[in-house]
C-alpha cells in the first residue's frame, strides 16, 4: 500500500513538473520564428520577419520579458531595396519599434525616397499599423506621413 502510495505521488510530481515546463510564457509575449507581413504597403514585393529574442552579451539565459528583435527582408529580395528592422518592445498590450528604410515611399517615374517607419502592433491578434513619415515627398514634394495596416501570420 505504501509502495503505490509514493509511486502515485511521484507519478503526479511528475506530471506537475513537466506541465509547469512547457507552460506558455505570458499571452502577451510574441512567440520567436518567421512571420509573414501581410499589408496593403506593397505591391511588388513581400516581406518577412524574424522575430528572435532580446539578449545582453553575458546574459543569455536571462531573456528580457516583452522584447522581441525583428528583421525584415522582402522577398522576392530585389538588389537595390534595403533592410529594415528594429527592437519592439511591449507597452500597453502593443509591440512596437522604428526604423529608417532607405526605400519607404515609392515615386511614380522616379526613384523611391527614405522614410522613418514606425510599426505597432497587438500582442495577441498580431495585427497592427505602419506610420511612414518622410521630410521630402516624391518629385521634391513637402514631406508627410503614409499610414499603413499590417497583420503577422506565423510561418
Amino acid at each position: 500500500m505504501m509502495r503505490t502510495t509514493v509511486g502515485a505521488a511521484l507519478g503526479a510530481l511528475m506530471v506537475a513538473a513537466g506541465a509547469t515546463a512547457v507552460a506558455p510564457t505570458a499571452a502577451a509575449d510574441m512567440r520567436y520564428g518567421n512571420y509573414e507581413v501581410l499589408s496593403n504597403r506593397w505591391t511588388d514585393a513581400t516581406w518577412v520577419w524574424a522575430a528572435y529574442p532580446c539578449e545582453t552579451m553575458g546574459k543569455f539565459d536571462d531573456l528580457p520579458a516583452g522584447c522581441v528583435e525583428v528583421s525584415a527582408i522582402d522577398r522576392p529580395h530585389f538588389f537595390g531595396r534595403g533592410y529594415y528592422g528594429g527592437t519592439a518592445k511591449l507597452v500597453d498590450g502593443q509591440y512596437s519599434f522604428t526604423s529608417d528604410y532607405p526605400n519607404g515611399l515609392t515615386c511614380p517615374f522616379g526613384p523611391s525616397m527614405p522614410t522613418r517607419d514606425t510599426y505597432t502592433w497587438d500582442a495577441n491578434t498580431l495585427a497592427g499599423v505602419v506610420e511612414s513619415h518622410f521630410e521630402v515627398g516624391c518629385m521634391n514634394g513637402p514631406g508627410g506621413v503614409n499610414t499603413w495596416t499590417f497583420a503577422l501570420v506565423r510561418m
